[in-house]
């Protein structure tokens, strides 16, 4: 679990109706569904997934989301930078397939379907 304040997303928003929904439904049920993707940095954490969730968490005021923390080090061996910006589901996930983390490709694929 981290605070949403803490976690940087990889891009804004960019569907204000999907974000409107989400910011309903935390208001009403809290957050529901799947951890974020995170990666921690040495100095941060950095979202690879849920750039809507976390804005939405923080217009409501969630003190906490729930993350999964992939380790920035087993990307760099793959010479994969934790900020490569916006890319395809499908890149994540196959980045996922190269560090072996079987979570994260679990994650991943859930999320691809969402």
């Amino acid at each position: 679990m981290l605070k949403p304040w803490d976690i940087k997303p990889l891009h804004k928003p960019t569907n204000k109706r999907h974000l409107d929904e989400l910011v309903e439904s935390m208001k009403e049920i809290g957050w529901q569904g799947r951890p974020l993707l995170v990666i921690r940095r040495k100095s941060d954490y950095v979202a690879w997934t849920g750039s809507h969730r976390i804005a939405a968490a923080r217009k409501v005021g969630l003190d906490v989301v729930p993350c999964y923390l992939l380790d920035e080090r087993k990307l760099l061996q793959h010479e994969i930078d934790a900020e490569w910006g916006h890319c395809e589901d499908r890149e994540r996930l196959e980045i996922c397939r190269k560090i072996g983390d079987d979570v994260a490709i679990h994650l991943m694929w859930v999320e691809g379907r969402s």
